[in-house]
């Protein structure tokens, strides 16, 4: 999407040039690798996570925000404490599922642990399965119990109750175990779930979104040693723009940064969209839960040996 629509757009307005750079895993290996004044990015994008850990070792320049001419668009939920990056999009999980293997009618996260048989989880790593978990835990409200050590017992209490038979360890990983029939349901990313269901005839994916659910953001961050600040403002102040985020909303079922935004029936039927929604979507606050990751890390491996 960025190649063939964002690239040649942004070109054409500016005569500028975009180099889109591919590969995910190996962002911050790269920058950390590089000489602090000849970074291997201008501007990257990162989740959660990547966005606390490069902020620890100063891998970003700070990006003004305020000074952004679309800055005032951005919805306040998506916004971090620290506004050093750019929100431009954001995910939200649901249960993907087999629908002649499921009979009954998925909702909230809670019915993995009532009606589901033979659940996919998240197995890379504990964060999207443990924060679904403090969702339905009823120890704290919505998704405290994973920020206090106090709720995380009741977390993982909950991740038992599940009749797990896999943790994946990637989207291939997820869909071979549902065509094969090892899992009946998976807890996945809506967005890239549409679009296995829409290149898939070989079984029927059916997709629900629960109401109270786990989410990521995908925001811009500057990489230090930059000389194109200029530019990278420049070019995120681009895709804040009504046209560019509808371009992006129509080619991928995200929820975007701004409200002005033309979202295929899909988005609209399935991913919340306002301020007011975005309260129902646990997005990880990373800062919060550091001091307890290696802890967790430890205790989720535990959890996955027993499957």
């Amino acid at each position: 999407m960025f190649q063939e629509e964002i690239k040649p757009a942004y070109e054409d307005e500016t005569g500028g040039t975009l180099e889109i750079v591919p590969g995910w895993s190996e962002i911050l290996a790269k920058i950390r690798a590089a000489p602090a004044d000849d970074p291997p990015y201008d501007l990257t994008v990162t989740g959660d996570r990547q966005h606390y850990i490069g902020l620890q070792e100063g891998l970003w320049e700070e990006i003004d925000v305020e000074s952004l001419d679309n800055a005032g668009a951005i919805k306040d939920s998506l916004l971090r404490e620290d506004a050093i990056s750019v929100p431009v999009s954001y995910g939200v999980m649901c249960h993907a599922y087999d629908e002649a293997a499921v009979d009954w009618d998925p909702g909230p996260w809670a019915d993995l642990t009532t009606d589901a048989e033979d659940v996919a989880l998240p197995g890379s790593y504990w964060s999207n399965a443990m924060q679904m978990g403090s969702i339905v835990s009823q120890e704290m409200p919505f998704d405290d119990e994973l920020y206090s050590p106090a709720g995380h017992d009741a977390v993982f209490e909950t991740l038992r109750e599940i009749d797990t038979a896999k943790f994946y360890t990637g989207a291939q990983d997820l869909w071979t175990s549902i065509s094969e029939g090892v899992a009946t349901t998976g807890q996945y990313f809506f967005a890239y779930s549409k679009k296995k269901q829409e290149s898939t005839d070989a079984y029927d994916i059916g997709l629900s979104v629960p109401e109270q659910t786990t989410g990521y953001v995908d925001d811009y961050h500057a990489v230090r040693g930059t000389e194109r600040m200029e530019m990278a403002a420049d070019f995120l102040d681009f895709l804040l723009t009504p046209e560019m985020q509808s371009t992006y909303a129509q080619n991928f079922n995200m929820g975007m940064a701004i409200d002005d935004v033309d979202y295929p029936t899909a988005t609209t039927e399935n991913v919340p969209l306002s301020n007011e929604a975005l309260e129902n979507v646990s997005f990880m606050e990373w800062a919060d839960v550091a001091e307890y990751s290696q802890t967790l890390t430890e205790r989720f491996n535990e959890l996955k040996t027993s499957v």
